[in-house]
């Protein structure tokens, strides 16, 4: 499913990178920045459900 989200993101970034001067360098630019704001964005999400993971294991071994 996250592999959707990257694909699409890299879709749209040379959908829109194209749009905007007609070059291919554009285009693949675009869909490098597309991608690895996708990426950062799923990285950060995951990060942050790992991080409450952690602290509710913690509260269990604390207090369980």
């Amino acid at each position: 499913m996250w592999i959707w989200i990257i694909v699409i993101a890299v879709a749209i970034g040379a959908f829109l990178g194209f749009a905007e001067n007609g070059k291919s360098e554009d285009a693949a630019a675009g869909a490098v920045a597309g991608g690895c704001m996708a990426a950062g964005c799923l990285i950060k999400i995951a990060m942050a459900a790992l991080g409450i993971l952690l602290i509710l294991w913690l509260f269990g071994v604390l207090f369980g």
